[in-house]
């Protein structure tokens, strides 16, 4: 059976804010039955530890209705299962995956950094707009405190151009 690996998109997956795929991506892609790749992921013997990591077992539900088990892997499960499929068609999957895998983090990363930039501009208008506030409410003080002292100032003032046009 001939592999298809022009197309990659939707073969990693973002989930949880991981970059993952499943046992039924990888037996599609591989020409495998599904039921022989869950058979190969339950007999990697790769410590609990890893499998915890890197594998969660989920159930899905078919066009039927039908409930079936599939194994959601990370790229490091994912690789540590394939090193096993061999074949020069195995090996261009393998490459085929690594890159939908890099490009999936590739993209996160930048959306992140997208997202941290961002995050740092509004810090800066945050902290712009507390300096302000900050200023505009110590100068309003001031203008509270000076305000008597000025009218007072300013009462006097006039007073005493009153009194000198009053001796003219």
């Amino acid at each position: 059976m001939e592999v298809k690996i022009s197309n990659f998109d939707g073969f990693v997956m973002l989930s949880g804010g991981h970059v993952l795929t499943d046992s039924l991506r990888v037996a599609e892609k591989f020409g495998k039955r599904h039921g022989d790749v869950l058979r190969a992921v339950d007999r990697l013997d790769c410590g609990d530890d890893f499998w915890r990591r890197n594998f969660a077992s989920r159930e899905y539900t078919d066009m039927r209705g039908k409930c079936w088990r599939l194994v959601e892997m990370t790229k490091d499960g994912f690789m540590f299962l394939v090193m096993g499929f061999t074949g020069k068609q195995a090996a261009r999957v393998k490459v085929a995956f690594i890159n939908a895998f890099n490009a999936m983090a590739e993209q996160l990363n930048r959306r992140d950094l997208t997202l941290w930039k961002q995050l740092q501009d509004w810090s800066m208008r945050e902290a712009n707009s507390k300096v302000r506030a900050s200023f505009g409410s110590h100068l309003m003080l001031v203008r509270k405190r000076e305000k008597p002292r000025l009218e007072t100032e300013r009462v006097g003032l006039e007073n005493q151009m009153q009194y000198r046009l009053l001796l003219n």
